[in-house]
């Protein structure tokens, strides 16, 4: 029980020793008075033709970043390779030492954008606590004007330790803790979660840390801000996430809730925590084409990958 309480004050120690990576509107507002002010990135699953929310109104000087351009397109949805990553940052005006600030109508969304982000090598990103509807609420102005961002050459050090890979994930099974934040029922295999996967179930000796359903609700307070990350901690022990010195791996169903899930990892100082971004698509499906449309994804075949599945 000692070395419990220690390994757990070391933590909070670790976390409280840097600044956090999520922020207020108001902590935004001030930061947007002082030059170089952050870069403003407004996440949304859209081309920005098609960003309603975005063009219906956002933060001023916000620009827009379409999260398919971090991932390989339908029905995969994954990760595309570090240099495609630091290709899309560099296009939207951000550098290794830019502040960034994330937000986004789904959480997950945002979060994502900064999982990526912090993994590609931003030294500094963040993400907003409550979004633009916080922002709004708090009486800060708000613009429908498109900003276009500015291109640099992003030459940013990737963080490597922040993401598993399916590799990783084999090697690593019996020793590393596997945290899976699906909702129960896709942990339980009555559905996959996704209308493009059509396997069911989890990787085997996972533990179900939360209830986040397909939108992070487990995070989420009613108004759309973030739960503290004490709620998040007493959350994961009651469910019997080791919370020091095993090493973590998070997975959702393709790397969105696993990225908010990691963030809170590091409010919490747990640092031997990694993302496993294809999360169950990757472990349970590979894609290939198929002229006959079979297995109920017009154009495409989902074989099993002959991994171990539960249950």
């Amino acid at each position: 029980m000692t070395r419990r309480i220690l390994v757990l004050c070391a933590t909070a120690a670790t976390a409280l020793a840097r600044e956090s990576f999520i922020v207020t509107p108001e902590w935004l507002s001030k930061r947007m008075g002082v030059k170089p002010a952050p870069v403003v990135i407004e996440a949304s699953w859209a081309k920005l033709a098609d960003a309603k929310d975005y063009h219906a109104g956002h933060i001023p000087g916000a620009v827009h970043l379409n999260t398919d351009e971090f991932e390989n397109g339908y029905p995969q949805w994954r990760l595309r390779p570090d240099h495609d990553l630091h290709a899309v940052i560099g296009r939207h005006g951000i550098g290794p030492d830019t502040t960034v600030v994330v937000y986004g109508k789904q959480t997950i969304a945002a979060a994502r954008v900064w999982w990526v982000m912090h993994y590609a090598g931003v030294r500094d990103v963040r993400l907003l606590d409550g979004g633009f509807e916080a922002w709004r609420r708090a009486g800060h102005p708000v613009e429908t004007q498109t900003r276009p961002p500015r291109p640099v050459a992003f030459r940013g050090k990737t963080r490597g330790h922040l993401l598993a890979t399916t590799g990783d994930v084999v090697a690593r099974r019996e020793s590393a803790a596997l945290v899976d934040v699906r909702s129960r029922e896709e942990f339980e295999g009555r559905v996959s979660g996704y209308t493009y996967l059509d396997r069911k179930g989890r990787i085997p000796g996972a533990i179900h840390a939360d209830n986040a359903g397909q939108t992070g609700a487990a995070y989420m307070r009613s108004d759309g801000s973030l739960r503290g990350v004490e709620e998040i901690r007493r959350l994961w022990q009651d469910r019997g996430v080791p919370l020091g010195g095993k090493e973590i791996i998070f997975y959702c169903g393709g790397g969105w809730r696993s990225s908010l899930a990691l963030l809170y990892a590091l409010e919490l100082g747990i640092e031997n925590a990694r993302n496993y971004s294809d999360g169950w698509s990757g472990w349970s499906t590979v894609y290939g084409k198929d002229p006959e449309a079979r297995g109920g994804t017009p154009g495409w075949r989902q074989d099993g990958t002959g991994r171990p599945l539960e249950p």
